[in-house]
């Protein structure tokens, strides 16, 4: 055998070669000869240090082991069907990641979904950037974005790129991500809320970075914005992949958000922004927002144009073709939006004539704040203790701050003097706030209750909320006060006699309930187990929080003025996974003084105007002038101003004529950029050049970049090898890339246990388990029945798991013992249990799904490749009628300087005794020609090592030379179009464009231009000999 060392004394080692360090192997990314010394910079490739980067000085560690191929060592595989041959091979597959030239999916069959395309297209379009995954989710309420998004990132694990991931969120869902991300997707993400962040900082030592010390992070926006906890330990940290939910609330410049999420946009690889609302119908908010996916997409913010947004936006609504046809079945149609008429009593006709007389008949006359009369209005419409908040504050900011013992609803009320007052304005608030307390007390002493109260309890005895039923409600408010007020009277009026009972079935939850508490019930709500019956909530739950699984009935106790938050508010129940027909009630105060603006006035044609717009469209914004809904609002009450009427003030908050696009489903390219971004966008082939779509001509857009994504997705490397297929041939889109005929295409990996994707992860993990329980003398007490496995979790594998809640690592015992499935239909029934068993004390199931990126798959992958790996290959002994002379497989890695592969081939070499030898691409085909499998024949008499090993180096020259050839594909399909846009970035620089100061646009073309640069395939290939078939004797 020749020395497997090289030592160095030619010169520093290229980019490419595998060095051995520190009893690691290590790729090398670059090096340099410095006085005296190399300085080596490295990516680790072997299992304890893969991904890792490295910088090492020959002075320190002295010369590296440089590791050849040619040197690999052969070894007898002995073991019963050749497992471990394998099981080594299916870990070589497993942990190489797909190369930059794949864009086709490779996940799809990886987690607990029900596969719909249209969920699959966000990371179809991602992958397709030939630069970094970047993309704006802008689906519509319910459409799934969170799988998308989990999708998405199963994609990039697989690819080398989700190493390290930081996901920011609304406070109120991150249990709720998490979960999802665990459960569907096998990825388990650190929780980072108030009470994760003081358990992680009792185990991580003092002072140290939690974001280097944990590697894939979810957190709130809230909680991460602090920028004097958070901005050093973010200084610096680069990221695979950032994750922004609701990211909307991004818009204003200059915000703690904003300037946190540029920060973050600039340390990351992959940036994912997910917003129902993305657009707030400014469109430079809305360009600032992809500004952040790619500085240089738009060239005028206020006026971009289609073809620039197409490959960084996407947005279906619930009647875009594809989703429509795909939810057939799977989403419960919409039930009716209806009013609940609610006729005032005396106390509150005595409010609307207060309003009417002294605020809302002149209402231009109450001085700068002409718009407070409309708010005084809506207070009322709420509830009489949030009629009485707002009198109060008004009264402070006009100097007449209400006594001791009188600031609150309940306390007494102003007698003497200070109950009057000559100022028309303050009289009539503190007129307001009397009648306030006299609702309260009446209420108080059950003499009466108000009109919605009544018509509320009403409807929920109706509906059957109460003691000993199941039926759940969620009732929004826009106000805290009418929410705690709410809180404390509804149990009792239901029929929760008990004190204690009342409390565990009614929740309150608002943004002065700490995050825990807010995710607590949520998790209950959605558990068929809990108590909790009736969900009070105000509009920050309308914001991503899911609470369609136990209810299909809201009711909006008061109504906001505008589309978009009454459809948000709708979107908690109407959403993928709900069963029943989701049934929406407002509740709509009606008065009979003369000249009263009640709810008949704004609210009831909101409530209707929002169920059509949504019946024709799919989502508001697609509609509505306005893409928030603070101004929604303050449109309203200004035309109310004007003395418009009702009807239409409530009709000027549309733009387009919903019942003319009825036909259509859509908004044509006849309408502006602005407004078809409200509506589906994204979806279809990129515009064309010179695109009519009311923001100017693309003829002058630089086609170099944008038409690079155009490129075809299904690039395969069957066109190369021996047996190339002419280069006329169409690429492949046929069912073997796209699964089930689907049009998404889908990569065919190569399976060494079974074809079938879950089949094949059950017998890799049972092998696996099997073999390393001789190799490493494990002891795991490991029991598989079907499709189930428990074992007893050893501490390495524990260690990875730490990250997941510590009440669901003590709840199912995981510290000790596992329980899985490979079953998806086992799975969807064990989180089904943890939703609907009445016995359920958490959404967490008790058994998890092993999908593609599960920590046990991952960990048995590591431990075989340590035990297997080292510079050695398996011989295994095929009938000599499939394998006539002996096939060397080997695996020929074009890699970056980021050491992530630009292309991978996986080749089988044969006829190494003639002139030309074969090299043919190793193909699932070619595996089952050569019968490599679970069905392999029995062993042949093992023969002697020499002749196969003398023919090592010429497999490994053979690969060198044809991967020569391969790096013309390579730099075709990745190189040409970076350099493309190198020269795009170079152009960028050089123009004048609002929204860039010189010293801003310079850092980001450099930032670009080194992205760009370290994507190029560079240095030398790495070849690797993975095992040997030799013909029986």
């Amino acid at each position: 055998m020749p020395d497997a060392a090289s030592d160095l004394s030619s010169g520093p080692p290229p980019a490419g070669t595998v060095i051995e360090v520190r009893d690691e192997e290590w790729l090398v990314r670059s090096s340099q000869v410095r006085a005296g010394e190399i300085l080596i910079e490295a990516i680790g490739a072997s299992e304890l240090v893969r991904g890792h980067h490295a910088r090492f000085l020959t002075s320190l560690d002295g010369m590296p082991r440089v590791l050849r191929p040619e040197d690999t060592r052969l070894v007898h595989d002995t073991s019963e069907g050749y497992r471990l041959s394998r099981l080594f091979l299916e870990a070589v597959l497993r942990k190489t990641p797909l190369p930059q030239i794949e864009r086709r999916l490779a996940m799809t069959e990886g987690f607990l979904l029900d596969r719909m395309d249209y969920q699959l297209r966000p990371a179809e379009k991602a992958l397709a950037n030939p630069l970094r995954p970047r993309l704006l989710i802008g689906d519509v309420v319910g459409l799934g974005k969170t799988l998308e998004i989990g999708i998405l990132l199963g994609e990039l694990i697989r690819r080398g790129r989700g190493e390290r991931i930081l996901v920011v969120t609304p406070a109120p869902v991150l249990e709720q991500f998490q979960h999802e991300m665990w459960t569907r997707f096998s990825l388990p993400l650190v929780r980072l809320d108030s009470v994760g962040i003081s358990r992680i900082e009792r185990k991580i030592p003092v002072g140290r970075n939690p974001f280097t010390y944990y590697k894939r992070v979810i957190i709130s926006m809230d909680t991460l914005k602090n920028a004097k906890r958070y901005g050093a330990w973010l200084q610096g940290i680069e990221w695979d992949a950032v994750v922004i939910d609701e990211s909307h609330n991004l818009i204003n410049r200059g915000s703690d958000r904003r300037i946190l999420a540029e920060l973050l946009a600039k340390q990351t690889d992959a940036l994912i922004l997910a917003s129902a609302t993305p657009h707030n119908g400014v469109m430079r908010d809305f360009t600032g927002l992809v500004r952040l996916l790619d500085p240089m997409a738009v060239k005028d913010e206020q006026n971009p144009k289609a073809s620039e947004l197409h490959h960084l936006m996407l947005r279906r609504t619930k009647v875009s073709e594809e989703v429509a046809k795909a939810l057939e079945g799977a989403w419960a149609p919409r039930g009716a939006s209806e009013p609940i008429p609610c006729t005032a009593g005396e106390l509150e006709e005595r409010v609307f004539t207060e309003l009417t007389e002294s605020w809302l008949s002149n209402s231009a006359s109450h001085g700068t704040d002409r718009l407070f009369p409309y708010v005084l209005l809506k207070s009322f419409l709420s509830s009489h203790r949030a009629l009485f908040s707002t009198a109060r504050k008004k009264l402070s900011g006009l100097g007449h701050a209400l006594p001791e013992g009188h600031k609150a609803v309940t306390d007494p009320s102003l007698t003497g003097a200070g109950a009057h007052s000559a100022v028309p304005q303050v009289a009539s608030l503190l007129r307001l706030t009397e009648l306030a307390r006299e609702i309260e007390r009446t209420s108080a002493t059950g003499a009466g209750t108000t009109a919605k109260l009544a018509a509320l309890v009403a409807y929920l005895r109706k509906i059957g909320v109460g003691p000993g039923s199941p039926t759940r409600a969620v009732v929004f408010s826009e106000r805290r006060e009418t929410l705690n007020w709410l809180g404390t009277v509804l149990p009792a009026l239901l029929g929760w006699k008990k004190p204690k009972d009342g409390e565990a079935a009614v929740k309150v939850m608002h943004s002065e309930v700490s995050d825990t508490v807010q995710m607590d019930y949520v998790d209950e709500f959605a558990r068929a187990g809990s108590d909790v019956r009736l969900l009070l909530t105000g509009d920050g739950a309308s914001e991503g929080v899911n609470l369609h699984r136990q209810c299909h009935h809201l009711v909006h106790w008061d109504l906001p003025w505008s589309l978009i938050r009454v459809e948000q508010r709708n979107g908690r129940i109407d959403r993928y996974g709900q069963t029943e027909n989701p049934e929406f009630r407002a509740l709509i105060l009606r008065s009979e003084v003369e000249g009263a603006l009640d709810d008949r006035t704004v609210a009831e044609k909101v409530l209707a105007r929002e169920a059509r717009v949504h019946e024709v469209l799919g989502a508001v914004e697609a509609a509505t002038k306005e893409s928030d809904w603070d101004k929604e609002e303050r449109r309203v009450m200004e035309a109310l101003l004007r003395d418009a009427p009702p009807e239409e003030a409530v009709a000027d908050l549309q733009a387009v004529d919903v019942d003319a696009v009825a036909e259509d489903g859509c908004l044509g390219a006849e309408f502006p950029v602005a407004r078809r971004t409200m509506s589906e966008f994204g979806t279809g082939p990129a515009p064309v050049e010179g695109d009519a779509n009311g923001s100017g001509s693309d003829a002058d857009v630089d086609a170099g970049f944008d038409a690079d994504f155009d490129f075809d997705l299904d690039v395969d490397l069957d066109d190369y090898g021996s047996d190339a297929q002419d280069d006329s041939a169409p690429a492949q889109d046929g069912p073997d890339s796209t699964a089930g005929g689907s049009g998404v295409p889908t990569v065919d990996e190569l399976r060494l246990f079974d074809t079938a994707p879950e089949r094949n992860r059950l017998l890799y993990v049972r092998t696996g388990l099997e073999e390393l329980a001789k190799l490493e003398a494990l002891h795991l007490d490991t029991a598989f029945d079907g499709t189930d496995l428990s074992f007893d979790t050893p501490e390495d594998l524990a260690d990875r798991l730490d990250v997941l809640p510590p009440g669901y690592l003590r709840d199912q015992n995981i510290a000790r013992r596992m329980k899985l499935t490979f079953s998806r239909e086992d799975a969807a029934d064990s989180l089904k249990r943890a939703r609907e068993d009445s016995h359920s004390s958490s959404l967490w199931p008790d058994a998890h799904y092993v999908g593609e990126l599960h920590p046990v798959v991952e960990w048995i992958t590591d431990k075989v490749l340590v035990q297997l790996g080292r510079q050695q290959a398996q011989v295994l002994q095929v009938d000599p009628l499939y394998a006539p002379t002996p096939v060397i497989l080997t695996q020929g890695v074009w890699s970056n300087a980021e050491g992530r592969p630009t292309l991978v081939a996986w080749l089988a070499i044969d006829r190494l005794d003639e002139p030309e030898p074969r090299v043919r691409e190793l193909t699932p085909e070619l595996l089952s020609e050569l019968r490599i499998g679970p069905d392999m024949p029995d062993h042949y008499t093992p023969g002697a090592l020499t002749d196969l090993q003398a023919l090592v180096p010429k497999a490994v020259a053979e690969t060198r030379r044809e991967l020569e050839g391969l790096r013309e594909i390579a730099d075709r399909e990745v190189d040409a179009p970076l350099r493309a846009y190198e020269q795009r970035v170079g152009d960028w620089r050089q123009e004048l464009l609002p929204g860039f100061t010189r010293s801003t646009r310079d850092a980001a073309a450099d930032r670009l231009a080194e992205a760009a640069a370290r994507l190029g395939t560079s240095g030398e290939p790495m070849i690797r000999v993975l095992a040997v078939l030799e013909p029986g004797a």
